[in-house]
């Protein structure tokens, strides 16, 4: 555990006006995106997963009680006691802070209740306005819990529900939105559904805020869209706002950004609400100071708050002059490489809105269709028509104001690598999360190729993979939150428009198993492995989503309920959790 002290500016003053950043907590395990609490001067988050650290101004309280990685936290509404509950997939503890702390004096350790017991993955949890119940929000169900009690299951909702909100001037109201895209009022009380909302959109409804000043309920869905309810009596719960963040942008660009004006909080604002349509996705809302600010948290572990006196943090990376085609993170999650149309390549910081190296047009004879870092970012990949280059790099940050316009990072062509008998590679892949010298490719031939960069050359071509070019290839890259057997790391898979999935091992260049069942003829698929290499999922065409386990030929889950065709997929590195992507007829892909 680390303080990072305060940090303000090297005068040593502090200026109200501007965030700074007061302590630093660095964790010794990578933490995932879970609900965080904040009450008056605490705030409770994950340490290292199962435990609980509540932090103020004097020393943090470390808490044990988890098995499992901790999901949710939230403080009670009272000062005194003060009470804090943590949530995971095996437990629910309430802990009051008062009788922690004495127990840490005394060299004890300290317990909390326990409340509840293997609901599943929790996303969200509030306790009551009397503290005496807690919201839990586990799978499609709400749990009112209290003293190892389940006092009521609010069962309605179609999908995982995200957040719950206590309406506090009515009482025994809660309000629940889910990713089944609505919001329901529920009575708590008695376990009664008030209200429910038809579908809102097309999007998942990820966040809540109850405007207690206003009477109004807000709702932040992944479609890059707030929704404002009026809970006022007699209302029937309308819509009085819905604010769209690419029509914000688009004022901003007219209004703002060609007159000149300087920043302020109108082009702070919709500075922020131009990050978030290219994030899309509202995690989080809550209201800050006194209740004037909105702060939005986003799918990116970004923070965003409307407030004219904080400085603009937004980054948007622009400069292609067409479509990019690809973008690939670096190992160490500070580099951005993105391939584009318009036939050039570019390197960009995390941490600037510039690029920092530009491969121009007159580099390629054709478009860039791919371009990923390779070997523990020490080269970086990309196909060209029927080839793919091997470069190697040196990035440089550093500027001379005589010449800004000067490039200082370099990139030299290491190899080409053609493949043999196509017209362009469809499909590339190759390990960037540890050392490998093997790179596949597909070709329009329908082909497969095995290159070995350390003997630099091709070591085996499989003819007629598929019955059609291959769109995608999927190797077995595992995670650093799970280990497998070596061979396993052998294993990869294929798939093209309507012939399926085929796993390949690369020991022995054969078609170990097809998987089967869903459909990619309308427009492609994509597919993914998870960490432990036992599940393969894939996109479909009939709007669902579909698992299949390693060693069987047929679908485990059909994953339903979506709007359109679900395009792609990808697991979460450290949960068994999958991540979705929708192709919608707007064009729109999220």
């Amino acid at each position: 555990m680390e303080s990072g002290g305060d940090r303000c500016s090297a005068e040593g003053s502090c200026n109200p006006d501007v965030v700074c950043e007061k302590h630093l907590f660095k964790s010794e395990l990578s933490e995932s995106l879970v609900q965080l609490a904040c009450s008056h001067n605490r705030c409770a988050f994950p340490w290292n997963r199962n435990e609980l650290c509540v932090w103020n101004t004097a020393t943090p309280l470390r808490l044990s009680g988890h098995h499992y990685s901790i999901s949710a936290v939230s403080f009670g509404s009272k000062p005194n006691p003060l009470l804090v509950c943590s949530a995971s997939r095996e437990r629910v503890i309430v802990w009051d802070l008062d009788e922690c702390t004495q127990k840490v004096q005394e060299g004890l350790s300290p317990r909390g209740i326990v409340i509840g017991t293997l609901l599943g993955m929790v996303l969200h949890v509030r306790f009551s306005p009397d503290d005496q119940q807690v919201a839990v929000c586990a799978g499609n169900c709400i749990y009112m819990l209290s003293n190892e009690a389940v006092l009521a299951e609010l069962d309605g909702h179609q999908a995982p529900v995200t957040a719950a909100e206590f309406c506090t001037w009515e009482k025994s109201m809660l309000i629940s939105v889910s990713e089944d895209r609505t919001f329901k009022v529920w009575d708590y009380s008695t376990g009664q559904l008030i209200y429910q909302s038809g579908v809102l959109t097309a999007f998942p409804l990820l966040s809540l805020l109850i405007d207690e000043k206003n009477k109004q309920m807000i709702t932040g869905c992944a479609e890059g869209q707030l929704w404002i309810f009026s809970l006022i009596t007699d209302h029937n719960y309308r819509c009085i706002a819905l604010i769209n963040l690419k029509k914000e942008h688009e004022k901003f660009c007219s209004k703002v950004w060609k007159s000149g004006k300087e920043i302020g909080s109108t082009v702070l604002l919709e500075c922020c609400l131009w990050y978030i349509l290219v994030v899309i996705v509202i995690r989080t809302l809550f209201f800050i100071g006194d209740g004037e600010m909105l702060a939005c948290g986003l799918a990116d572990k970004a923070i965003l708050i409307f407030n004219s006196k904080l400085t603009d943090t937004c980054n948007v990376f622009s400069g292609h002059d067409g479509a990019v085609n690809s973008v690939g993170w670096s190992h160490n999650k500070k580099w951005l490489v993105s391939a584009s149309e318009d036939r050039t390549l570019r390197v960009w910081s995390v941490y600037k809105n510039e690029p920092v190296l530009i491969l121009g047009k007159e580099k390629f004879h054709k478009t860039v269709r791919f371009a990923q870092f390779y070997f523990m970012d020490a080269f970086i990949l990309l196909c060209c028509g029927a080839e793919f280059h091997l470069l190697s790099f040196h990035l440089d940050t550093t500027k001379d104001d005589l010449k800004r316009y000067k490039q200082r990072s370099v990139c030299k062509l290491v190899q080409k690598f053609p493949m043999a008998s196509t017209m362009e590679i469809t499909s590339l892949s190759a390990v960037n999360d540890f050392y490998s010298h093997i790179v596949l490719t597909a070709g329009s031939n329908r082909a497969l190729e095995v290159f070995d960069l350390n003997a630099g050359c091709s070591t085996a071509v499989i003819p007629e993979a598929h019955t059609r070019s291959v769109y995608q290839i999927c190797q077995n890259k595992g995670s650093s939150f799970s280990t497998q057997q070596p061979e396993a790391y052998n294993l990869f898979m294929t798939t093209a428009a309507g012939d399926g999935i085929k796993l390949w091992d690369l020991r022995t260049l054969r078609c170990e198993r097809r998987f089967e069942g869903h459909s990619s003829h309308r427009c492609p698929s994509g597919i993914a492995v998870s960490p432990c290499g036992r599940f393969i999922a894939s996109g479909s065409d009939d709007k669902c989503a579909y698992i299949y386990e390693r060693h069987s030929s047929t679908f485990s889950h059909k994953l339903g309920g979506h709007t359109e065709s679900v395009i792609n997929v990808a697991f979460s590195p450290s949960s068994p959790q999958v991540r979705l992507m929708l192709f919608l007829v707007e064009g729109w892909m999220r």
